[in-house]
């Protein structure tokens, strides 16, 4: 009988050690507090000239991986991007088929929220990881100028494949890990990337939690996927909490 529980005991301690081989899930979801720079519309004019106000933006992402050969991993990430702002225009712009004179004074408001769905291989799974993979990117957003006797809203919705890869490097002993994430794409004329700089401390370590900072820059150069006009940059730092199991 003593044999057995022994047995039993240490069948399961090497189950529950195996579990996030069978089966792993990492979430992370924080605030990211960018600038906007670049140019947008038909003119490519200033984003400075729109004082758009740079507003706290969510961002969600959760990770599943699994043993299955030659079937990828699934990352789902969400980022609602939103930003307004009020001017008076230093010069006369067209955004889409409505053109703005100068001297109007005008409200935006600019949306680049978008869902990725992530389809990635563990190249390395020690102290050294490395991931890399395909991202389809949805946009859902839009752009909207609004003065005292015009109106326009310009679209910005549709599908980017960009590609993904994620190097992260843990240092031993000390819960501490530094990371790089990124998906870039070169796409009939559309240019974008979404680089992610941070770094990340384990202070649970029961649970693996961890709290996480960094950098995070987004372009986007576009001119076919949809009727918005913009090269664009977003950039600025971040700080998130990170759950392991």
């Amino acid at each position: 009988m003593k044999k057995t529980a022994i047995a039993f005991s240490a069948l399961l301690a090497c189950t529950t050690a195996s579990a996030d081989t069978i089966l792993g899930f990492d979430a992370t979801a924080g605030v990211w507090l960018p600038g906007y720079t670049g140019g947008i519309g038909n003119d490519d004019y200033d984003l400075d000239n729109l004082s758009l106000s740079e507003d706290n933006i969510t961002f969600i992402q959760a990770a599943l991986e699994h043993p299955i050969p030659l079937v990828p991993n699934i990352l789902l990430a969400h980022s609602k991007i939103d930003s307004d702002g009020a001017s008076i225009l230093e010069g006369s712009v067209t955004f889409d088929d409505e053109t703005f004179l100068v001297g109007s004074e005008i409200t935006t408001d600019l949306s680049l929220t978008h869902t990725d769905a992530t389809f990635y291989y563990e190249v390395l799974d020690n102290w050294v990881n490395l991931d890399i993979g395909l991202t389809a990117r949805m946009y859902d957003g839009e752009f909207t100028a609004v003065s005292e006797t015009q109106a326009e809203t310009v679209d910005l919705t549709g599908y980017l494949p960009m590609a993904y890869a994620m190097a992260r490097f843990d240092l031993p002993f000390t819960g501490w890990s530094v990371i790089a994430q990124g998906n870039g794409t070169a796409y009939r004329g559309d240019t974008h990337t979404d680089l992610t700089a941070k770094v990340r401390w384990n202070f649970v370590p029961a649970i693996d939690l961890a709290i996480e900072a960094g950098y995070r820059v987004m372009s986007l150069d576009l001119e076919e996927l949809d009727d918005l006009q913009s090269d664009i940059e977003i950039k600025g730092p971040y700080i998130g909490f990170n759950l392991h199991l």
